[in-house]
């Protein structure tokens, strides 16, 4: 099990806890108020335990990020509400307002990776509601809401014991996540230093089967642990900033790359897609560094293809297109990752100079079953002939997928049927099979095509 398989399960049994608790203490305390004849509280610890059944429901079937949501807000606004009865008296101080400490201590671990709302103003709120309570300072409620006398003395003791519990279940159930995050970000600068990443390649290719080009993925090496999943390394770079040098390590290799394809007539018209990250994007000299690595390299620049997903075109427009237009202007092509799936407004297509849009793989796979995917597909093949934009489809992995894309206007693809990723060895040698010399095998479609030939499916 690698890092993130780890960090998951780590989440995944925080969200289970607060949920199993949430249900037995909101079922003991509803019991209580119900008895009690204190229809405010009962009310405010069913909806805890309707919180709490839904956090279970949602770790169990893997949707870890909803429940953490969903617990953060939840949570926080119940206990809140539940604060509000606990009126202070002589002999009685506020003690409910301590189950306050885990949803904090919990919504600041987990979020830590979210954005400023998530990551920042959401443990924020949660430690001055609490302080607010700890410090008597919200209005006294409406006399008809204050809590029953009845079991308030044990109820100190209960909060106090379960507020403490909780929050230090909580850190000790992330301190190892936390510890393996500084780890991992030591070795990640190691590999920078060291060398250690390298590229594999995957093929893309046209509607007939023939391969146009590729997309370079980053790949690392670690010298203990072998090689670690992008889907680990490459958040805690973005967050860290050391997405910067990688992301222009690899653009220095996909242009020397570029420049070696050029020397052979087979390989000089291949283009290379190289993924460009939000934060490597945005540093003030971006432009100029894809300017200077061009020319280093001697790399035609009308052969590189640099990708963006939309989360980076919901920012400054007019310094993006300005960016963009400033290496268009150069021959550089750009795409947009994994369209559908980001922020940005159809409308907003307009003012970028794109090239290409990229269908995501989840519309693809569910391309032949799903009658919603369908209709995105057909409306982004529709929106990109409108708007001039060549369009590849990612995630193929079937026959019958590039069939129906195919017969439904796609033009370009990408995905394990044409090829999995790989070293630039195994690129070329399917380049070799692509020459006219090889046997061609055409591939059955849904209307006549062209075909030179046709990859297996893996």
């Amino acid at each position: 099990m690698n890092a993130l398989d780890l960090y998951n399960s780590r989440i995944k049994n925080l969200i289970l806890f607060g949920g199993f608790i949430t249900i037995l203490v909101s079922g003991v305390w509803g019991s209580h108020y119900l008895v009690t004849g204190s229809p405010f509280l009962f009310t405010i610890n069913s909806l805890s335990i309707i919180a709490g059944i839904a956090l279970v429901v949602l770790a169990l079937r893997g949707r870890l990020r909803t429940a953490a949501i969903i617990m953060a807000h939840a949570l926080t606004v119940t206990v809140a509400a539940s604060c509000l009865p606990d009126v202070p008296t002589a002999d009685i101080q506020r003690s409910v307002h301590m189950n306050l400490l885990p949803v904090g201590a919990a919504s600041f671990l987990v979020f830590h990776r979210e954005g400023f709302y998530l990551r920042a103003a959401l443990p924020g709120a949660i430690v001055l509601i609490f302080l607010a309570f700890a410090l008597n300072l919200v209005p006294l409620p409406w006399p008809g809401l204050t809590a029953p006398p009845t079991g308030r003395a044990a109820g100190v003791w209960i909060n106090y014991v379960t507020g403490t519990v909780g929050a230090s279940v909580v850190i000790a159930i992330m301190q190892t996540s936390m510890s393996a995050r500084r780890t991992l970000e030591n070795d990640l600068r190691q590999a920078i230093a060291r060398g250690q990443f390298y590229l594999h390649y995957q093929p893309q290719v046209d509607a007939s089967g023939r391969i146009t080009g590729a997309e370079a993925l980053l790949r690392w090496q670690h010298p203990a642990r072998g090689n670690i999943s992008p889907l680990e390394f490459i958040p805690l770079a973005e967050e860290t900033g050391l997405i910067v040098p990688i992301g222009n390590w690899v653009l220095r290799e996909a242009c020397a790359q570029l420049a070696a394809w050029a020397k052979a007539p087979e390989t000089e018209p291949l283009s290379l897609a190289v993924n460009v990250s939000a934060s490597q994007f945005r540093q003030p000299d971006f432009v100029q560094q894809v300017k200077s690595i061009l020319s280093l390299s001697g790399a035609r620049p009308s052969r590189l293809k640099l990708e963006l997903t939309e989360s980076v075109l919901a920012d400054d427009v007019e310094d993006i297109a300005a960016r963009m237009q400033s290496l268009k202007d150069l021959g550089i092509r750009w795409s947009l990752d994994d369209f559908g799936t980001g922020y940005s407004s159809l409308a907003s297509l307009k003012q970028f100079p794109l090239d290409q849009i990229k269908i995501d793989r989840s519309f693809v796979q569910d391309f032949l079953t799903d009658r919603h995917s369908k209709a995105i597909i057909d409306t982004i093949i529709q929106l990109s002939r409108d708007l001039g934009f060549s369009l590849l489809a990612e995630g193929v992995e079937t026959e019958a997928q590039f069939v129906a894309l195919n017969a439904a206007g796609c033009v370009a693809y990408q995905g394990y049927f044409f090829g999995r990723p790989g070293e630039i060895g195994a690129l070329e040698s399917l380049l070799e099979s692509f020459r006219p010399a090889a046997a061609e095998k055409p591939v059955s479609r849904a209307r006549p095509v062209s075909v030179q030939t046709a990859l297996p499916s893996p």
